[in-house]
């Protein structure tokens, strides 16, 4: 009984032995028939680059390519599983009676060019392809940017906000850029702002404007913060286009200016480098004895400069 185990053991073992050696043998054949040149046919991908810039590829002409190649069997089998990616130059297309197009000729040597030395292309599909563009049109427009900022107290921005650049131009069909006058940036929030700042933002696109490009894509946004003192001046109130016939008392004839500039630009400034004036020709009717007052003029390099009385009283006289 024992010894009819083992010799059923053995020939067990043997079995497996001879499938192991038998699947090795296949193995080593079938390798090796793959390392050989077969012929076969397969196909590709097609991608479409170097759009020329004044165009818009509008439609995708062919995206596949059926060929007949020669290659190592090794190479056909990758191409059955996974398609290669073949590039046509679109730099090459050709002009004829307002259509695009690239011959058999051009678009097999661009197909030949990407494949490996051991490969050879046989034949191909021998179909002119024909390329539909859309014109492009381009124009440039503003940047509006979208800001929200605060300053610290007693803080302020000089001059103006920086916008570098200021205008971006867009490229895209007549149809989406017509009626694009500016463009506007991501939101910004700056708070309690006490020193210089400078932000990149992004400028906007709508998904309606996918075949639109937009140069550049991006915007600086800089200024330039500083502290700022108060000092408050006394200035005569000089009554215009009075007649010659008329005299006037005003109440008061002295009103406050609030000027905010910088300490040093402060001390260089005086009461006469403003001028308020209220206009005799604003009265009307015989009853009235109020009149807007406005300020004229101010220094150029001050922050801010208001008025404390807006208006005056005042009692005519004439001779």
């Amino acid at each position: 009984m024992i010894i009819e185990r083992i010799k059923a053991g053995l020939k067990k073992r043997k079995v497996k032995v001879f499938l192991v050696f038998l699947f090795f043998s296949f193995l080593a054949w079938f390798v090796n028939n793959l390392a050989q040149t077969f012929v076969g046919i397969t196909s590709f991908n097609l991608n479409y680059v170097n759009v020329p810039q004044e165009f818009l590829l509008k439609e995708i002409p062919k995206s596949q390519l059926q060929a007949r190649i020669r290659a190592v069997g090794f190479q056909l089998i990758g191409f059955g599983i996974r398609k290669k990616n073949i590039q046509i130059n679109l730099a090459e297309v050709r002009k004829k009676n307002d259509q695009y197009f690239i011959p058999p000729s051009v678009y097999r040597r661009q197909v030949q060019s990407q494949l490996s030395n051991d490969m050879e292309l046989l034949e191909m599909d021998n179909d002119t392809i024909f390329v539909k563009f859309t014109s492009l049109e381009s124009k440039e427009v503003p940047v509006l940017p979208r800001l929200n900022i605060t300053y610290a107290k007693n803080h302020a921005l000089m001059d103006s906000l920086l916008i570098e650049p200021r205008t971006i131009t867009i490229n895209g069909p007549k149809t989406q850029i017509d009626t694009i006058e500016s463009v506007r940036t991501s939101y910004m929030e700056l708070l309690n702002v006490e020193t210089d700042f400078s932000q990149k933002l992004t400028v906007v696109k709508s998904r309606e404007l996918q075949d639109t490009n937009f140069e550049p894509s991006s915007v600086t946004i800089s200024g330039k913060v500083y502290r700022f003192s108060e000092q408050v001046f006394d200035v005569p109130v000089v009554m215009r286009n009075l007649p010659d016939s008329v005299q006037v008392r005003m109440f008061p004839d002295v009103v406050q200016v609030v000027c905010q500039a910088p300490l040093d630009i402060l001390k260089d400034i005086s009461p006469e480098d403003f001028l308020v004036v209220a206009d005799y020709n604003q009265i009307v009717g015989g009853d009235q004895n109020v009149l807007p007052l406005i300020l004229e003029e101010k220094p150029e390099n001050i922050n801010n400069a208001d008025l404390r009385s807006k208006e005056i009283e005042f009692i005519l006289k004439k001779e």
